[in-house]
């Protein structure tokens, strides 16, 4: 009897050690989205509240949606390549929608339920380090309903001769100009890599002599 109660007592601590470690690991293994999203060292800070130029209008667009982000992928993708880079996000849920921009398709993903702003923000720098990702962008509601995704794409009204600082612009800033699409309008175009979003380069853009107008495009994200 001596020799069976220690055992006894080892195997109960034991199963009891176990059932303390399973306790701590199972809310971490059920969560659907990336656990790294939620270390608050990778998604500090406050919310940016973003303003962009519509002509001499300045609007408020505020801070972004926390439950999707627009993203283009490359060109190069198959449908099944496209669908196989989402699954290793566990805080992606799925495309929602896709829409045709000037220089091609972007598509809305969802974002998991109970995302801050800045996890959301730290969801698209996430998804600008893959390689099957060339743009990924945030989304905006307007109007309390509608939803808006900033596209890669922003059109620049340019005065007499301002064709050169606009093209300087677009080298310092990793961005390519198309056009001209009519009188002295351009498309500047931009990727993961561009030193900016669209919003952060045409509000720059309206700073630089020779520029009369830049404006950043949206898509309906529904």
């Amino acid at each position: 009897m001596r020799t069976i109660l220690p055992c006894i007592i080892t195997i109960l601590t034991v199963f009891a050690f176990s059932g303390c470690r399973q306790d701590d690991v199972s809310p971490i293994r059920n969560v659907r989205f990336d656990p790294k999203l939620l270390n608050p060292l990778k998604a500090a800070g406050g919310c940016t509240n973003y303003n962009y130029y519509a002509g001499s209008k300045l609007r408020n667009l505020g801070t972004i949606h926390t439950g999707s982000v627009v993203v283009a992928f490359d060109d190069n993708l198959t449908e099944a390549q496209r669908d196989q880079a989402l699954t290793k996000y566990g805080f992606i849920t799925g495309i929602l929608s896709q829409r045709a921009s000037q220089t091609g398709l972007i598509y809305t993903l969802g974002l998991a339920n109970g995302l801050s702003c800045a996890q959301a923000s730290q969801a698209i720098l996430e998804l600008k380090k893959d390689n099957a990702i060339r743009y990924a962008g945030p989304v905006f509601n307007v109007d309390g309903s509608q939803s808006i995704g900033l596209s890669n794409e922003l059109l620049v009204k340019t005065e007499v001769g301002g064709e050169a600082a606009l093209k300087a612009f677009a080298t310092q800033q990793n961005a390519k100009v198309i056009g001209p699409l009519g009188a002295d309008t351009y498309l500047m175009t931009l990727d993961k890599n561009s030193k900016g979003n669209a919003i952060e380069l045409s509000n720059a853009l309206k700073s630089i002599k020779g520029i009369a107008q830049a404006t950043p495009d949206f898509i309906l994200t529904k």
